[in-house]
């Protein structure tokens, strides 16, 4: 009987909870953990406020969020301000987990012996830098996540008295891995070259390359860094493959140049999620960066993949095909969204500074990095998908398509010639805001809306299974990603979640 009564009183308790809305100062506590990842600090003299019932928890949280306020030429506006630095440096963290690849040991040939340099020279947290300067900077619009047309770069700040206090002596980013190595803190790179290009004792050339900054965030700012690459290796073994021996490639450009598209076309967002190793060749059919198009699919679109129907990919299905994939409707549902998408970067190629220098000890260390070099397209166009592989697919117009079902059940089937374009026809969809919208509901609230295609009818026995709140909760997301889409303001969206009956629940479940 005690147990009975013991198991109707919690379920009374929960039934109780879960209409009750928390009382201001809890809301307090709420909202400004999940903008600083901070508790309150005791003596908080907002917290005073709220509690004395002379400002509303919102409000407060509000404004802490308006004073992180990133100024167009990047630094925070108030960098002083330890809650402003907070709220920049915690959503930095919830960008990049956006990515699944997000740090340099997770590109695919990435090795510390022969390109330990590229730790130096690469911030793996551009991606989600690009995401937060279009949340704070004054002026920015979210669709420039696939938009802008430039890198950017992290304004950081080290704690100098905790430096001391640990005794590091170095500057350099790669010491997390190679720790307290002043050899390695010296700023020289290798370049393998021909005659006009060698300064090194092995043939090669020895240069600086700027490093990216390490410390706590403190602004975020347009790529203004210029380097350019005088040579590269393809082939770390066997024989001495040059950028400078391969036909058309433009192996001497700059280090920092983007293929525009925002994210889509920053060189590390390429090189983490590349899926290929060193002097592989797209050639338009089992060739293909496809890992990079479903990294955009899935991170910035939420989509379900396969992202369309039987019926939308008949046409490509080749049932004499050497390609596998090509042989089956299951297989083209997929292929053909990711494989027109990839052909976007064809004339992209992985290579290194060089393989000469492998040492880590000694004076006069030169470090190596891994480099994205592209092809020039000097052999024209290949028309549509192709079904077989295509000799110099690498060296042709990177045309492609955004072809895919909307999560709104929208066929979208957009012809691209460039990244550029393709970030400009994402950042037309309304998935691009829908999927914003999912991740910051979930982050505020913890509620995961699935956001599937629901008028396809291979979905009809989901959606039959589906819940009111689950309805519901997909109309609330769906409304955030609408006003997203017009204002181009994550912050508002921030705010609506917060004032939202949702967010002033005690379980986030107003009902």
């Amino acid at each position: 009987m005690k147990k009975c009564g013991l198991a109707l009183g919690v379920l009374l308790l929960f039934s109780f909870a879960k209409g009750q809305s928390l009382s201001e100062a809890a809301l307090f506590n709420r909202c400004y953990s999940h903008l600083t990842g901070h508790p309150v600090p005791i003596g908080n003299a907002q917290m005073a406020q709220v509690r004395a019932g002379t400002l509303k928890a919102i409000d407060a949280c509000s404004a802490i969020l308006d004073k992180t306020d990133l100024d167009p030429s990047g630094p925070l506006v108030n960098r002083g301000d330890a809650e402003a630095r907070n709220v920049l440096s915690n959503f930095n963290s919830f960008h990049r987990s956006w990515f699944t690849a997000n740090t340099v040991e997770q590109i695919q040939d990435f090795n510390n012996e022969i390109s330990m340099g590229t730790t130096d020279v690469y911030d793996s947290t551009e991606p989600a830098l690009a995401i937060t300067r279009s949340v704070f900077m004054r002026g920015a619009r979210y669709s420039e996540v696939t938009t802008y047309d430039v890198g950017v770069h992290a304004i950081r700040e080290q704690n100098e008295s905790i430096r001391a206090q640990i005794g590091w002596a170095v500057t350099f980013p790669g010491r997390r891995m190679f720790g307290n190595n002043g050899n390695l803190d010296q700023n020289i790179f290798n370049f393998r070259g021909p005659a006009a290009f060698t300064g090194g004792t092995d043939g090669s050339t020895i240069l600086g390359m700027p490093k990216i900054e390490v410390g706590d965030l403190v602004g975020i700012r347009r790529t203004s860094e210029y380097f350019v690459v005088p040579n590269l290796s393809l082939e770390p073994l066997g024989r001495d493959l040059r950028g400078s021996d391969q036909p058309a490639l433009n192996y001497s450009y700059n280090f920092y140049q983007t293929m525009g598209g925002g994210i889509l076309g920053m060189p590390i967002y390429m090189l983490l999620n590349y899926g290929q190793t060193r002097a592989v060749h797209s050639n338009g059919a089992l060739k293909l960066p496809r890992r990079w198009a479903q990294t955009n699919m899935q991170s910035l679109m939420c989509a379900t993949l396969p992202a369309l129907r039987e019926a939308d990919v008949a046409q490509y299905v080749i049932g004499n095909s050497t390609t596998p994939f090509r042989n089956a409707t299951s297989c083209v549902m997929c292929h053909a969204n990711l494989d027109q998408m990839a052909s976007t970067i064809r004339n992209t190629v992985m290579g290194n500074s060089d393989f000469s220098q492998l040492s880590t000890t000694g004076a006069g260390v030169a470090k190596t990095t891994l480099l994205l070099p592209r092809y020039n397209a000097d052999l024209g166009a290949v028309a549509g998908w192709p079904a077989e592989p295509v000799a110099n697919y690498h060296r042709t117009l990177p045309q492609g398509k955004l072809f895919f079902r909307s999560m709104t059940g929208e066929l979208v089937n957009r012809p691209v010639n460039n990244v550029a374009e393709l970030g400009q026809a994402m950042a037309e969809t309304k998935d691009l805001y829908y999927c914003a919208a999912k991740k910051y509901f979930e982050y505020f609230t913890g509620i995961s809306v699935s956001m599937y295609d629901r008028t396809n009818p291979a979905n009809a026995s989901l959606n039959a299974t589906l819940s009111d709140e689950a309805v519901n909760d997909r109309k609330f997301v769906e409304a955030l990603g609408e006003e997203l889409r017009s204002t181009q303001s994550v912050r508002l969206m921030m705010k609506k979640i917060m004032n939202s009956d949702y967010y002033r629940a005690t379980n986030f479940r107003a009902k």
